[in-house]
């Protein structure tokens, strides 16, 4: 992959980690309209940011360094795991959250 697709693909998640940040995103319908939506949104941006500016980085290393393409996807992964590690906590949380959620939604109509 070229340094320059990279840069591409990098600023591409930082602006949509950007408007999710301030808000904008597309959800799914089934988050939409929650008590956690808007912290789910924010996770979700700062998710993208992580993945982004990991490979903004990335970028500027592999234009420096002459690497191997399997030198290149290890690095790659490497400068992803910070996204990928607080995805699966955002995921954990929101989980929590519709666990929650729905007890709370039972518990209503018993009563």
């Amino acid at each position: 992959m070229s340094v320059i697709t990279l840069w591409v693909i990098s600023v591409f998640w930082i602006l949509y980690g950007i408007a999710g940040l301030l808000g904008f995103e597309n959800l799914p319908e089934k988050y939409k309209y929650k008590s956690w939506t808007p912290d789910y949104i924010r996770m979700n941006g700062i998710c993208k940011l992580l993945l982004g500016v990991g490979w903004f980085i990335l970028g500027f290393i592999l234009r420096a360094f002459s690497l191997s393409l399997p030198q290149q996807w290890g690095l790659g992964l490497l400068f992803a795991l910070p996204a990928v590690g607080y995805g699966l906590y955002a995921d954990h949380k929101t989980k929590d959250w519709c666990r929650q959620a729905d007890k709370e939604w039972r518990e209503t109509k018993k009563k």
